[in-house]
């Protein structure tokens, strides 16, 4: 399972089923096997007797109904009844209360876990919140999670958040797009949020609900049809991701240029050689210093292909005598692992 920084650790299960059915055969069993040992015995007693007879003989004196005898018993049938209601009211009250302490402990043991779940959220900050975990969604946090994000998954589908369960990963249960639940899933300290709800009018909705809530939020939304791109843009998309669309030029691309496709996917997949981002903090020692002052090609074996200023504006291929800013984020492509060398700088 996948903590909030991408390793594996387990934690509380929420949905202890299995584990109940697993205990409580234990009780049932017991009582099951009383009736048995009972019955036969009103058998063996009175062999003339039917064995629908003896059962019912052995469940009204085990449920101490006592209805009526189906036949005149004797003494010895007397004393194994005794024998039958002591023997059914120890068995029934020790089945009953071992079923009530499982019931009691499950329903504590979810409190608990939810409890520790809301607590993990309430406890992440600059996290990735992503709003439905289908097919589309389960690959973004695939990625996200493989990349060391903090991801943290709304849906209102119970089978699927189980799955985020299994995957070790945070969730809530519930609508993204009422307030109360992004507020649960730590939306304003969250850095972003993706929203791949089924249909652009959620998308749309969480879009207008999450940029009131954080208007610093980064959010990125899943257009289905492309006329919804621009009135997801007009809601407070930073970005819009249109599948139809970006199938379409992927396709063109691999046809046009398949060399760039194939190159820049290497170089986005990591590998050999590498496609990064590295953003320039206030105190960061880069900040002030050209790109010939700081050598990175010399030094590290990276090349700083593009500058996107904090204003949002890009610089592609920068001069050597670029001064670097904060709140600048470098494009670098360079050997694998080349980005965490240039933050190591900073």
């Amino acid at each position: 399972m996948y903590t909030e920084a991408g390793k594996v650790r387990s934690f509380v299960s929420l949905r202890p089923e299995r584990h109940w059915a697993r205990r409580l055969v234990w009780p049932v069993g017991i009582l099951i096997g009383f009736i048995i040992v009972a019955t036969a015995g009103y058998r063996l007693l009175n062999p003339e007797r039917s064995w629908l007879d003896a059962l019912y003989m052995t469940v009204t004196s085990v449920t101490t109904v006592g209805l009526r005898e189906v036949y005149p018993i004797t003494d010895m049938g007397m004393a194994w009844t005794l024998i039958v209601i002591t023997g059914g009211l120890v068995t029934g009250a020790v089945a009953m209360s071992m079923i009530v302490a499982m019931i009691v402990e499950g329903q504590v043991r979810i409190i608990l876990g939810r409890r520790q779940l809301q607590r993990r959220i309430a406890s992440l900050s600059g996290h990735v919140i992503v709003c439905g975990y289908g097919r589309m969604g389960g690959l973004v946090t695939d990625e996200l999670v493989r990349a060391g994000r903090q991801v943290v998954i709304i849906d209102n589908d119970d089978a699927q958040t189980q799955a985020a369960e299994s995957a070790g990963l945070l969730y809530v249960l519930g609508n993204a797009e009422t307030d109360d639940v992004l507020i649960a899933a730590g939306v304003e300290r969250a850095d972003v949020i993706v929203t791949t709800l089924a249909t652009d009018a959620e998308n749309v909705f969480v879009t207008l609900s999450a940029r009131e809530i954080n208007p610093g939020l980064h959010i990125i939304a899943v257009a289905r049809e492309t006329s919804t791109q621009d009135k997801l843009i007009k809601a407070g998309a930073d970005r819009v991701v249109c599948a139809h669309t970006l199938g379409a030029s992927r396709m063109a691309a691999v046809v046009l240029r398949p060399a760039v496709v194939d190159f820049v996917e290497m170089a986005g997949q990591g590998g050999e050689i590498e496609m990064d981002q590295v953003k320039l903090a206030d105190g960061s020692r880069l900040v002030g210093k050209s790109l010939k002052e700081l050598e990175l090609p010399h030094r590290v074996g990276v090349h700083v292909c593009a500058v996107q200023r904090s204003g949002g504006e890009p610089v592609y291929q920068p001069a050597p005598n670029f001064v670097l800013a904060a709140g600048d984020t470098l494009v670098l492509i360079g050997p694998s692992g080349s980005a965490a060398a240039v933050e190591a700088m900073d």
